[in-house]
């Protein structure tokens, strides 16, 4: 933990600060300077996006030759997307925001579809269980056995 010593800027006001966490969730709390509480806490979701990262022109490492010969797939921008009709996990166009397309890491290391979960207040704590979420999974168990593609699908835990 680090402290900084702060002078206020208006020292005949009230001692209190205003904290906010920008985002689609923002959340604000206002607090205390003279009794500052450990029970107030800003909360928000950190939501990822699973990229094929050589579609992302910017990440290409020097020396290392694109995957796809076609030049407009190493512009493509694609993330993992879920089609809401049929559940089937696809590679679309990233589009910021899009519920289909966010995932979020569970304490135990599996990838949770935020699209497929209902949507909560996020100036809360999440009271979201695992069991409540669908996963990222494969299909079956041939690409384990027998060297076979599957196709990755959504499942519960």
């Amino acid at each position: 933990m680090t402290s900084l010593d702060y002078a206020w800027d208006e020292p005949i006001l009230p001692p209190f600060i205003m904290l906010t966490v920008k985002g689609a969730g923002s959340s604000e709390i206002v607090c205390s300077m003279n009794d500052f509480q450990d029970s107030k806490q800003l909360y928000y979701e950190n939501f990822i996006y699973i990229a094929a990262t050589y579609t992302f022109s910017s990440l290409q490492e020097p020396g290392v030759r694109p995957v796809a010969s076609n030049k407009d797939a190493a512009y493509a921008e694609l993330v993992l997307d879920v089609s809401p009709k049929t559940q089937r996990v696809v590679l679309k166009k990233k589009e910021p925001g899009k519920r289909s397309q966010l995932w979020r890491m569970t304490g135990t290391g599996m990838l949770c579809h935020e699209g497929s979960s209902v949507p909560h207040n996020p100036h809360k704590p999440s009271p979201r269980s695992v069991d409540s979420c669908m996963i990222l999974d494969i299909a079956g168990l041939a690409a384990v056995t027998d060297n076979r593609y599957e196709p990755l699908m959504l499942r519960k835990p």
